[in-house]
């Protein structure tokens, strides 16, 4: 008796963590579902276009918004001003620190030549690139 009680907590339990590693590991159509919005957030004009093979900035930023999106992505109860208190889905963690990551993304794949270093306060010019990106992103999670 005692063998198949132990067996069957076995069972209860790798049941629950084969649960949560299937939760842990997001589903690569959530990833480019979340990745087209906010790729069309930052380039309104693409909305719900596919991208050719000639539109390499496109496809660039594109790559550098999934790259940003791939360990951000969690299931979680989604905040109450989206649905009923209780209900579940796929949203973005940190959200502030994850759009100005995003932000960071779309700006660094226009200037490589960056290498990812911060902007100084004399590169006015690029200082206001960035900003006008940052007005492109929904940046109030409710």
């Amino acid at each position: 008796m005692l063998k198949f009680k132990s067996l069957g907590l076995s069972i209860i339990s790798a049941s629950v963590v084969f649960h949560s590693q299937a939760l842990a590991c997001v589903p690569e159509s959530v990833l480019d579902r979340f990745t087209n919005f906010y790729f069309w957030q930052a380039n309104p004009e693409m909305s719900d276009k596919s991208i050719k093979s000639h539109q390499t900035q496109y496809k660039k930023e594109w790559l550098a918004i999934k790259e940003v999106l791939k360990d951000r992505i969690v299931w979680m109860e989604i905040p109450s001003c989206y649905a009923e208190h209780g209900d579940y889905g796929y949203e973005v963690k940190d959200y502030v620190e994850t759009i100005t990551a995003l932000i960071d993304a779309v700006f660094y794949t226009s200037h490589p030549e960056l290498k990812g270093r911060k902007l100084r306060p004399s590169e006015t010019h690029l200082i206001r690139e960035w900003n006008l990106i940052k007005q492109s992103f929904l940046y109030d999670p409710c």
